[in-house]
């Protein structure tokens, strides 16, 4: 085959120096899919560089060639041809495109269903084990169009911006890729609207701007267009917050924080941690609903006060009343002026458009026409404009003609309603969505009605199957075909957060309407209770998940429910049931670590614990929280604390069924007695790790085998330490449990300085610090900072030494743990090595650089500052 570097062909200028995306597909075969890829990418202010855009003065396939050089971003998309092979060539176009990709990231989509030609399988095959590609699977171009959406933004944030010299570059710890989800159709008759948002949001003067209006008014379709295209005005990110099913103030720093990445670990005020973390990134973050948390309001100006270059979008039905606030109260869309119009000028309303193009989502068919028009028109005019109210009616034009759509409505809004509005909410446009609202209730059937009211228990999305077990009693309706019903008539919409999973959600204004429906009947209790049976069950068949192989798309699935878990287990607190919030949050431990939320959770095992209802709690429960308070206890250095809640725990767990609880209560009591005899803890720990050893439990097995070579390590023999952490690290590996493998890293790091194998601790410790930079976990990385700090000592770097040391100490004071009981001895020795070293007031001084260096800051600052033959310089 002839080839042809990248490298060497002149270069071809396309319009504009924005990022690039290469599509490498099929022409006529994938037309459809390439205008739906078009415009995705267009959308998202991107420059498709497709075959059929070039001007073509060049061959073509020195054309493609020479615009994949020029690209930042490979999408290849391929169906069930291989292509065309040019003559003289030995492969076809579409395998040259993808061979001439080289490191680009690449975003591969396989159409489903389609018969592959032989050579199109051979390239797929090869493809997948690309490890620079993300390969998925689509059926149609609206799916495709989806897909690509969010994979952009998100592939954009982590590897461009990632890239450039940011704040992050120079000190500031990572935030989580920032995500704004993409509309499934287009925003009508809003571009001026966009426009004015843009334009606050470009002026350095304005920090604030809150979009005003009523529930249904389109606010926050227009915070989604305004966020979609920000990131030319904020470049590092953009991050997009519902705060929909946020109950309380103190929930919005919780959503914030969930949103940019930052855990709440420790002790630390959240939103201390929150402006620590986005320092002077010049940021949007756009909240909507904040109508609901308006108390909130402080907490923000304290982020815009602390955070010079961030920038917030609200959209709220009251203004913020906060100092330098922009209200931009939304307007309905604009509706036909008058009677007697004609076609022409009925189709230039806002609202017109907007009716049309949704009536053609659900009848196809459906345009309009002369005969029509007047009744289009005053439909518009009769809901006001309203874009929720037009969306709701729509979906009655799949069965109704304008006209007699207009004559039913009519006779439901020519009623009086008396409701209570809101500030900002003018008594017509409320009363108009409200009527709409109940117009479109009074349609449904009782099926329809019933599963209405019973899904406005979920706080936030929902599952098919979690559908199905909370919204019949006793298979009273078929939920698949009802729910179904609902998402035709626009009163449950889908949720395209998570492209592995179906989900599904109700906007703001029909969850409220849905559970004053619920609240009228008698069933509110039996559905909260079926609820409640749900979660209880996700809990306890996702849990055993969360310990092996398939622990992150575990971790994922309760990421979906998180909400309404937490959620459940406030209700039962409310209702003195300790057994339920056990049941809850007991089984998803291993979440709660990973996601760094122990402490959240230790505060909820307390106060389940001073409830009545704990005092007649089952074994398993009541085993369950004790172990839990127990090595909360521990991990805050508490261990005469810990230590009679452990051996309660012991004590109460007799008969069978009860041998992996304790297993955990053996493990548990070993280290609380860390300082007994060897025998008597090795007795303990050895107990405990064979029980998972004939229980098969990987993830208990780890855990005390790591616990057990501590306590040899403590006891002075680190060959064995070291066999048992490798044995440990192994199986970590087969399960897959990134936490446990980084852990049993440090371990072994550890073990090798205790050896005297300064090199070795290094190569362990390394790989363990690129770990933690990832996963963001506080507790771990100390661990990891001490190990490093032993390193630099050896080394003959007892200053740096001391600085890692110092990061250590303050990354544990903020999670609120301590050195676990077995290494102290070990970290003692250390600090008494740098003291005898550096002297007290040099020592205090490398303690303080140390303290005031952010975590993953000092992290990359250990990497660097122990490699061998180099002079450290601690960042300023």
């Amino acid at each position: 085959m002839t080839t042809a570097s990248p490298d060497t062909v002149a270069p071809i200028s396309t319009p504009d120096r924005r990022l690039r995306v290469f599509v490498s597909s099929t022409l006529q075969e994938l037309a459809d899919e390439r205008r739906a890829i078009q415009a995705v990418v267009t959308q998202l202010r991107l420059t498709p560089v497709m075959f059929e855009l070039g001007a073509r003065p060049h061959p073509p396939r020195d054309l493609y060639r020479a615009y994949l050089a020029q690209s930042d971003v490979f999408v290849g998309v391929y169906a069930g041809s291989y292509g065309w092979v040019a003559p003289d060539e030995e492969v076809s176009g579409l395998e040259d495109e993808y061979n001439l990709s080289g490191d680009l990231p690449k975003l591969i989509y396989v159409k489903a269903g389609v018969e592959q030609q032989p050579r199109l399988k051979e390239l797929l095959n090869r493809i997948r084990e690309d490890d620079q590609a993300a390969y998925k699977r689509f059926r149609t171009a609206d799916e495709l169009a989806e897909l690509l959406a969010d994979d952009l933004a998100v592939l954009l944030t982590e590897r461009f911006a990632a890239s450039r010299p940011t704040p992050s570059a120079v000190g500031a710890e990572p935030l989580r890729p920032g995500r704004v989800p993409v509309p499934p159709t287009p925003l009508v008759g809003r571009d001026a609207e966009v426009q004015q948002v843009l334009g606050l949001l470009g002026d350095p003067g304005v920090r604030l701007v809150s979009l005003i209006g009523p529930g249904g008014i389109g606010k926050t379709r227009l915070a989604l267009q305004t966020a979609l295209l920000a990131p030319s005005i904020h470049e590092d990110a953009v991050w997009f917050v519902d705060l929909a099913t946020v109950r309380d103030a103190v929930g919005v720093v919780d959503a914030v924080a969930a949103a940019f990445g930052v855990r709440r670990e420790g002790t630390r005020a959240l939103l201390d941690v929150l402006v620590d973390r986005v320092g002077d990134r010049e940021v949007l973050l756009v909240l909507d609903n904040f109508e609901q948390v308006v108390d909130a309001a402080p907490q923000l100006a304290q982020l815009l006060d602390a955070c010079p270059g961030l920038s917030i979008l609200v959209t709220s039905r009251t203004v913020l009343g906060l100092r330098g606030e922009h209200v931009l109260n939304v307007a309905p869309l604009d509706v036909p002026t008058g009677h007697g119009q004609t076609m022409e000028a009925v189709a230039g309303s806002a609202a017109v458009e907007l009716l049309v193009a949704r009536a053609r989502q659900v009848r196809p068919g459906f345009r309009l026409t002369p005969a029509n028009a007047a009744a289009v028109a005053d439909l518009c005019r009769l809901l006001d404009g309203i874009p929720l109210a037009l969306e709701l009616a729509a979906a009655q034009l799949r069965v109704l003609s304008p006209a007699s759509l207009l004559a039913r409505l009519r006779q439901r809004l020519d009623r009086s309603l008396d409701l209570s509005v809101g500030t900002v909410d003018t008594p017509s446009r409320q009363r108009t969505l409200r009527a709409t609202l109940e117009w479109s209730h009074s349609l449904l059937s009782d099926a329809q009605r019933t599963l209405l009211a019973r899904l406005s228990v979920f706080t936030g999305r929902w599952t098919l199957e979690a559908a199905e077990a909370v919204g019949a009693a006793d298979g009273d309706l078929e939920v698949e075909e009802t729910l179904s019903a609902l998402v035709a008539e626009s009163l449950v919409v889908l949720d395209d957060s998570d492209p592995e999973q179906l989900l599904f959600r109700m906007l703001s204004p029909v969850r409220s309407f849905a559970a004053e429906r619920l609240a009228e009947g008698d069933e509110r209790d039996a559905t909260y209770a079926r609820l409640t049976h749900h979660l209880v069950a996700f809990a306890q068949e996702t849990g055993p998940a969360l310990l092996g192989p398939d622990n992150r798309v575990a971790a994922d699935l309760v990421d979906t429910q998180l909400e309404d878990l937490l959620a459940a287990a406030d209700r039962a607190v409310a209702g003195d049931d300790a057994e339920t919030v056990i049941s809850l949050s007991a089984p998803l431990f291993p979440y709660w670590w990973g996601r760094g939320l122990l402490l959240q959770m230790s505060e909820l095992a307390e106060t389940a614990a001073a409830l009545p209802s704990a005092r007649v709690m089952g074994t398993i429960p009541r085993a369950s929280l004790l172990w839990a308070r127990g090595m909360f206890r521990i991990s805050q250095g508490q261990l005469d604390a810990a230590e009679p809640l452990l051996e309660e725990l012991l004590a109460c767990l007799e008969g069978p069924g009860v041998e992996r609880l304790r297993a955990f209560a053996l493990a548990g009591l070993a280290l609380a007695r860390a300082t007994s005899t060897p025998q008597e803890r090795g007795a303990l720990i050895g107990e405990a790790v064979a029980a998972f050893r004939r229980l098969r439990d990987g993830w208990g097995l780890t855990f005390a085998l790591s616990v057990q070579g501590q306590l040899a390590l403590a006891g002075g023999e680190p060959d064995a330490a070291v066999a048992i952490h490798t044995e440990a690290l192994g199986v970590a590996r087969r399960i897959a449990s990134d936490y446990l493998e980084v852990q049993l890293l440090d371990l072994l790091g550890v073990d090798a300085l205790v050896a005297g194998d300064v090199d070795g601790a290094r190569a362990r410790l390394v790989p363990a610090a690129e770990a933690h930079q990832r996963l963001a976990d506080s507790e771990g990385s100390a661990n990891c900072l001490d190990g490093f700090a032993a390193v630099a000592l050896l080394q003959g770097r007892p200053s740096v030494a001391a600085e890692l040391m110092g990061v250590a100490e303050r990354t544990r004071e903020l999670v609120g743990v301590t050195v676990w009981p077995a290494l102290r001895p070990a970290a003692a020795q250390l600090d008494a090595a740098v003291r005898a070293s550096l002297g007290d007031a040099e020592r205090e001084d490398a303690l303080a650089r140390g303290r005031a260096m952010p975590m993953l800051q000092g992290l990359a600052y250990a990497v660097e500052a122990t490699a061998p033959a180099v002079s450290p310089v601690a960042p300023a």
